[in-house]
């Protein structure tokens, strides 16, 4: 396979497996008697396994903890690389928001008219 493509391959699997793992550690927070937490926790078990799995065969580790490692490091690594953009587009998006002129309130209009007939 091509290197560029299995790159890409471990940066979703790492990733995919750093946010499973993020929703393992929000379900455990949040567990209170109405909450049905299997479900989603089998999901995001899953979603890990098959991860691990993938990077465990890209980069000819054994299944395991250290595969489980490696997934995590290279779910990191994937998104502080992708940090660089969406600070960008943020501070775009912010940019375009800020010159954005406001539309006029017509309850603000009512209550500067109010105060000023008193």
């Amino acid at each position: 396979m091509n290197l560029e493509i299995e790159l890409a391959i471990a940066a979703f699997s790492g990733a995919t497996a750093l946010t499973s793992l993020c929703v393992l550690f929000t379900m455990l927070g949040t567990i209170n008697p109405y909450h049905r937490p299997e479900v989603p926790s089998l999901g995001a078990f899953a979603v890990i396994f098959v991860a691990t799995y993938v990077i465990a065969e890209i980069h000819d580790v054994e299944f395991g903890l250290d595969a489980l490692r490696l997934t995590l490091v290279e779910g990191a690594m994937a998104i502080i690389r992708i940090l660089p953009l969406a600070f960008v587009l943020l501070t775009v998006m912010l940019f375009r928001i800020s010159l954005r002129k406001r539309p006029e309130d017509p309850l603000l209009a009512l209550l500067e008219s109010e105060s000023g007939s008193v």
